[in-house]
Formats: C-alpha cells, structure tokens, sequence
C-alpha cells in the first residue's frame, strides 16, 4: 500500500509531466492571426548550439522612432512567446520593434544539450536574440522579462553596453528556493498545492537541477550592476507563484538613489497577468519609462 509520502511523490511526478507537456507544446496563435500586426518567423542559434524559435514584429508605422530601440522579450517559465502577445502588441503600438523567442525546452525551440537547461544557461538564449537585434539595425536593447525568465534575461542583459533599461514583471525571485516553491504551487493547482507534504517533495525535487548557488551569484550580481541602468519592476498583488514581498527583496536591497529604478503595483493582478489586469496604468507607466530612456 502507498503511504502518504508515497502519494505525495506521485502527485509531483504527474504535475511535472504535465508541466513538461504543457511546456513543449507550441500554441497555434502568431502575431499576424491574434494581432493583424505584421511579422518574420526566425531561427536563431545560441553560443552553445541550441535553435531557438523566434518572431520579429516592426514598431508601428503611425509612432516611427530614431533611437535605434529593439526590445527583447523572455516569457515566463513554462510559458512561450505566444503568451507575451498582449506585450509584443503594446511595443508595436510605442513604434518599438521586439524579438521574441521561446526559451530552450519550451515550444518550438530545441532543448539543451545536457538535457534539462538551468536559469543561468538560458541566459545565452537572450544573448542570441539581442544579437539578432543588433544585425536587423538596433543600436539599444530594452530588455523584457517576466518572473523566471526575467531572472536569465537580467544575469544576461546586465554586461551588454548597448541595453539602454530593463522592464520585469512578476519577479524574479530573489533565490531558487523561493522560486522552486512558488512553481511547485503553480503546478499543482490550487487543490494540489493545499498538500504540505507534496508541495515541499516537488520544491526539493525542482531545485538541484536549477544550480541554484549559482543562480543565487549571478541573479544578485547581475542586479548590482545593473543599479546604473533604468530598470521598471512591475508586480500584481495577487500573484501566488512569486509574491511580491519576495521579489522586493532586492529591488528594496539594491535600488539606486535617486529615480533610476521604479515600480510599478497591480493590486488585482495575478502571476504574469500585469498588462492585462492594469490595462491602461501600465501602458501608461511603461510608456513614460520608454520615453525617459531618450
């Protein structure tokens, strides 16, 4: 007979199937069927060897702009680039083109060779995307990322000499442990994550692959940093999967003096839904925030 810990470990096992079956299905929906916006389906190559699958979308026509602005889009874990559309269509509308792509492991994008891709590998990935950008024309990245992929698109970004500012959403989380347990919770469901027991099974399982003294390193080191950089935090006050006490942590820890870092709070928003929920607040923040990297 199973015992209690024996079901729990199950429970785990059948929430990271489905996860990983949620995670490699690519969504039959593009900028062009979702948005009418026009754009170029792309393969990019990372450093070590991985293909990427990508869309370019031009900034809107009507908002032409001379600053040689690109922004690069990273999804959230287990997302792709079709859940960054809402965000893709609000660039296109500032006359901002971007470069969105689908992390290793995830939709229409090739896995990493040693198999199971940390937060800190999937920072090449960025690095293949601004590279793209910079041969279609750009001279200034603005870098986007959303709860964990904001996390490899930061220890990525931060060393680029051309990344005129960040914007994040949704985290990252400040240490693997924090993040592993909000994923854990995500996974399981809100039946799932009512079990204690198979919550913390499914959170110890996630983070030994994460490399997660690393992460801690180059997560924190890339923040300092990036303390000479305009950087947008935006948050929801709903979002289970990385709370937004814990996300503060360092943006409270390391936020530079003066106006250079600025947050931006959802009330109503839950995990990677800031857009959608604060609708014309957060256009209107990101805009102004665009505006001033000028």
């Amino acid at each position: 007979m199973i015992g209690p810990i024996g079901r729990s470990w199950n429970s785990g096992s059948s929430a990271i199937e489905q996860r990983l079956k949620n995670t490699r299905t690519a969504r039959r929906i593009d900028p062009g069927r979702r948005l009418k916006l026009p754009f170029e389906t792309l393969d990019l190559q990372t450093s070590d060897g991985v293909r990427l699958s990508a869309w370019f979308v031009p900034g809107s026509e009507e908002r032409p702009r001379s600053d040689g602005l690109t922004a690069v889009l990273h999804h959230h874990y287990g997302g792709e680039k079709a859940t960054l559309l809402s965000w893709i269509a609000l660039f296109h509308r500032l006359g901002i083109p971007s470069i969105s792509f689908d992390a290793r492991g995830h939709a229409g994008s090739d896995p990493s060779p040693e198999g199971r891709g940390s937060f800190v590998k999937r920072s090449e990935d960025v690095r293949a995307a601004c590279d793209e950008a910079l041969r279609r024309g750009a001279r200034r990245i603005l870098a986007f990322g959303q709860s964990q992929g904001a996390a490899a698109l930061l220890i990525s970004a931060a060393s680029r000499s051309d990344l005129a500012g960040c914007i994040v959403e949704s985290g990252p989380a400040p240490d693997m442990s924090t993040a592993a347990w909000g994923l854990s919770g995500n996974m399981l469901g809100r039946v799932g994550r009512r079990s204690l027991l198979t919550r913390t099974l499914l959170s110890a399982r996630i983070i030994p692959g994460t490399e997660p003294v690393s992460y801690l390193v180059r997560l924190w080191g890339s923040l300092a940093r990036l303390r000479g950089t305009p950087l947008l935090w935006i948050h929801g006050g709903r979002d289970s999967v990385i709370r937004r006490g814990w996300s503060s942590l360092w943006f409270r820890a390391l936020e530079p003096p003066g106006h250079l870092w600025r947050s931006v709070f959802v009330p109503e928003a839950d995990h990677v839904r800031c857009l959608q929920e604060g609708g014309a607040l957060v256009e209107a923040e990101v805009a102004d925030f665009i505006d001033r990297l000028a």
